[in-house]
């Protein structure tokens, strides 16, 4: 059951103001990576803010956003993903499949990420929002009914510090006492493995 809560963990995020309004309990804590978990009200599931300082640039972190199949290389549970739609430089429109041990269904979920970035300062603005009815539902698998999520980075010579936001409701029937038991490693995994790759 582990693979299913971070298929759902990376598969969704609240309001702008429900993050700012949460109380943050920190989950874990290594490798300039810190995972903090939040239950604000509007969920049964938790919400999650990672803060991760790593080694990289701003556009390498660009080029492997706009990768969708390098997804599978650092997004855990990652089974398959490929972009369904090009809007141009800074709109996309990709699909994710995220594998799910049996006898749980994996979930999927069409993606809609924008990427802005500020020319004064340079600082980074990804938004990334599921929208379900993008495609048809496939067979099998059960797909994810809500996702919003965004990052906030600042790079500093060949550093970048991100501030990343989600939450989850993976669908189905995974409970969320399960779901919330195992929110940290999801989001730690895929951001030591976004780090090795931004090196």
């Amino acid at each position: 059951m582990k693979r299913s809560i971070y298929l759902a963990v990376f598969f969704a995020c609240f309001s702008f103001v429900s993050f700012g309004q949460a109380k943050w309990e920190l989950a874990k804590n290594k490798n300039g990576i810190k995972v903090f978990t939040s239950v604000d009200g509007f969920s049964k599931f938790k919400s999650i803010k990672v803060e991760a300082v790593i080694n990289g640039t701003i556009d390498k972190l660009i080029s492997l956003l706009k990768n969708s199949a390098s997804n599978k290389e650092w997004i855990y549970g990652t089974k398959e993903s490929y972009i369904l739609k090009n809007g141009g430089n800074s709109e996309y429109l990709s699909y994710t499949e995220t594998e799910v041990p049996w006898p749980a269904s994996n979930r999927d979920i069409p993606l809609s990420m924008q990427i802005s970035q500020d020319v004064k300062s340079g600082k980074l603005h990804i938004t990334a929002k599921g929208v379900p009815n993008a495609i048809p539902v496939k067979k099998g698998i059960v797909r994810i009914p809500y996702f919003n999520s965004w990052w906030n980075v600042q790079a500093d010579k060949d550093k970048l510090f991100i501030e990343y936001f989600l939450e989850v409701d993976p669908g189905g029937s995974v409970p969320a006492w399960i779901n919330n038991l195992f929110v940290a490693r999801g989001p730690y995994e895929t951001f030591s493995k976004l780090a090795t790759l931004l090196r």
